[in-house]
């Protein structure tokens, strides 16, 4: 009842294609007829599979439908593909055996590669003797077409990985390469995940004071002129910070002015640069420059901001820092007071009274 179904179909496909050679033999002006043993004879040769035979002149068979016979070549070409490779895998692993093995064959290359050729050619030829559809021929034939299409892949295969390994190089060592570009303070992208996913962050305002800053080199595009000092800070997520421009300061500098930015307690590595720079007809040149991590600048809140009930410019409200190549800065941190519900209840009235009117 089983082969049956399967006989019918393989007489209809049997039919269908005699139709087809009826139909050309007309169409050239001819027709041939075909006795119907031919086509008794087409549906005999179908072969009905057995399974696991023992009586074809070798121990045993496979006498399995042909794909499933293509996926134990394949996966027996996997198995040895991993034997050839095994003493490069087994040195990565840090069990006890494949230690062992890695001492035991790195001193026996050339046996152990010998032994499993002949390892490789004794199962290739029993797999393709169990199998009754494949030949030594066919394993060549396709072998040699899976070699070729290989090669004719590997120049993508090898633009693929340059690209992997030249991003995964870029990803690595980015710290360093945007420290040689001299963009190693610029945030390119502001995204945060704590944001993105609406939790809760750490971030508030502070407001840093800017006292003066001392024993600046001279910017080496004047000659004539002293140096048109102004400071420009980047922080993570926040927009560059800049102060006014002040003319022909030279190597020292009063600012008396202040930046307010956010910091987020949560990334305490995060760096905050202070870049001393002088104004030049094309563009600016950088003078100095100070790296504070968020960590710093809260011990900073702490000694400047938090600590003192007034505020003034001088020495004891702020912290003289050192600069790098050279010159110092005086600075100050506190924290953006926002306003109170008092502040905002006269704005609330007023709108309230044009309200009822």
């Amino acid at each position: 009842a089983g082969v049956r179904p399967f006989a019918q179909a393989a007489l209809a496909h049997v039919s269908s294609r005699r139709g087809c050679i009826l139909s050309s033999q007309a169409a050239m002006g001819g027709e041939k007829e075909f006795p119907v043993a031919w086509v008794a004879n087409e549906t005999q040769a179908v072969h009905i599979r057995r399974g696991l035979v023992y009586d074809s002149g070798w121990p045993f068979r496979l006498d399995i439908p042909v794909e499933y016979q293509d996926w134990i070549i394949v996966a027996v070409c996997a198995f040895i593909v991993f034997l050839w490779c095994s003493p490069c895998v087994c040195s990565k692993l840090q069990n006890g055996c494949s230690r062992g093995f890695t001492r035991w064959v790195y001193t026996k290359l050339h046996v152990f590669y010998w032994a499993l050729l002949y390892l490789t050619l004794v199962i290739i030829m029993f797999t393709i003797g169990v199998l009754p559809d494949w030949t030594v021929d066919e394993f060549t034939v396709y072998l040699e077409a899976f070699t070729v299409w290989i090669l004719e892949n590997m120049q993508k295969a090898i633009t693929c990985f340059c690209i992997v390994f030249g991003v995964m190089l870029a990803l690595k060592f980015r710290e360093r390469i945007s420290f040689i570009a001299g963009m190693e303070h610029i945030t390119v992208f502001r995204f945060s995940m704590w944001k993105f996913l609406g939790l809760h962050t750490k971030q508030r305002p502070v407001e840093l004071f800017i006292w003066k800053v001392e024993g600046l080199q001279s910017a080496g595009t004047k000659l004539l002129k002293a140096n048109d000092v102004f400071i420009e800070g980047h922080l993570g997520h926040n927009e560059p910070m800049r102060t006014r421009v002040h003319n022909n300061a030279g190597t020292g500098c009063v600012f008396r002015e202040s930046l307010q930015f956010n910091i987020d307690e949560a990334y305490p590595s995060t760096q905050l640069t202070l870049l001393v720079k002088d104004q030049g007809v094309m563009g600016s040149n950088e003078l100095a420059r100070l790296l504070l991590t968020t960590r710093e600048l809260c011990g900073i809140e702490d000694q400047t901001g938090k600590r003192r009930a007034s505020f003034e410019y001088s020495e004891d409200s702020f912290v003289l820092l050192a600069l790098a190549p050279r010159g110092s800065i005086w600075v100050a941190l506190a924290p953006v007071e926002d306003f109170d519900d008092s502040e905002r209840a006269p704005l609330m009235s007023d709108d309230a009274l044009i309200l009822a009117c």
